[in-house]
């Protein structure tokens, strides 16, 4: 093991005083280097993990995307489209508006996998179906819901039921999203990972005013 050597000069009223100092350096430089690798290493890691998540939801996105069987349907606001299959046709006469309240069953769930957030492909994000009992209540312009959700909602009528797919620029993009107010009730507890697509079964059992319900 290398050894560095200081030498330290002191003066005092007994003369001077030289005494050299050994310093064992290797194991302190090697200790100082792997500490730096490991935060450099788990940084890389981090965003690697992030990116791989992105492109598998960007991939699964983009095979539906290729589907006949779905129909494109562009944002109101310009930043992409959702893609929806009718699954049922309602024979409901009620627009859906931006200010309309609805009341929906569904079930969301997540399109990709990432063991480190124990999502598998097809792990559920939230659901309410009929035999939970009372449909979800809430308006269209509330604050939260995804943007995906209020574009479909909005060419939907009373009997409706969708599937429909949610790029991440329509969902919650860049911010790993959690709240305790924000409606539909499914986001209350659940993590959407940064650039997450969310698949959906929508159906619309009411349409009303904003007073009514």
């Amino acid at each position: 093991m290398k050894t560095l050597s200081i030498t330290a000069i002191s003066v005092s009223g007994k003369g001077v005083k030289k005494a050299v100092y050994g310093i064992k350096i290797r194991g302190f430089v090697a200790w100082i280097l792997l500490a730096a690798f490991s935060a450099t290493s788990c940084g890389e890691d981090d965003n690697t993990s992030k990116e791989a998540w992105k492109s598998a939801n960007e991939q699964a996105f983009q095979s539906i995307a290729a589907s006949p069987e779905y129909i494109e349907l562009p944002s109101l606001g310009n930043n992409g489209s959702i893609y929806y299959k009718v699954l049922n046709k309602g024979d409901g006469v009620k627009p859906v508006y931006y200010s309309s309240r609805v009341q929906v069953y569904y079930k969301a769930w997540f399109v990709a996998a990432d063991p480190a957030l124990n999502i598998s492909t097809g792990t559920v994000a939230g659901q309410q179906l009929f035999d939970q009992g009372s449909p979800l209540t809430f308006a269209v312009n509330s604050t939260g819901l995804m943007e995906g959700w209020r574009q479909a909602l909005q060419y939907m009528v009373e009997g409706d039921k969708w599937e429909i797919w949610i790029p991440y620029a329509l969902c919650y993009y860049q911010t790993d999203y959690v709240t305790g107010v924000a409606i539909p009730s499914f986001i209350e507890s659940t993590l959407f990972p940064s650039n997450s697509t969310v698949a959906c079964e929508i159906e619309v059992v009411g349409v009303a005013g904003i007073d009514e319900f």
